[in-house]
């Protein structure tokens, strides 16, 4: 495993969504087909309230969005790192430069501690310059 995707891109990734960014859909585009992508277990509870608050929206297809996530969630490629003591230690110990959100923190201090390259848009945690990311 080489990356973890935060929530957006996770999302943005699963719907094929025109907001991935260029390198990061190149990079997961490049991965071998047995290569895992990790999510942080935070993500779960993130992606679940954007679906239930309309913020993020699947096609009706899919069914009910809870049936989605779930789907979402169980693919083979995804790999759901959970939240330890040691990521809950090292979201603590990202500096005050980092951005306060509990939930950025969490995926961010997962990335760290896995070492994996955290595939994001957000533009002050990639400033922060304490985690590997890309997009």
């Amino acid at each position: 495993m080489k990356y973890v995707l935060d929530t957006q891109a996770w999302l943005w990734s699963v719907l094929d969504h025109p907001r991935l960014g260029r390198r990061a859909r190149a990079a997961l585009g490049a991965l071998p087909a047995q290569e895992r992508i990790g999510i942080a277990a935070i993500s779960l509870k993130e992606a679940a309230w954007h679906l239930a608050h309309g913020r993020v929206v699947v096609d009706k297809g899919f069914g009910p969005w809870p049936l989605w996530l779930r789907t979402a969630a169980a693919s083979p490629h995804l790999e759901v790192l959970p939240l330890t003591v040691d990521v809950a230690i090292e979201s603590e110990q990202l500096g005050d430069a980092f951005p306060p959100d509990p939930a950025d923190r969490l995926i961010a201090a997962t990335a760290r501690v896995h070492d994996l390259t955290l595939i994001t848009s957000d533009r002050p945690i990639r400033k922060s310059g304490v985690v590997r990311t890309l997009w």
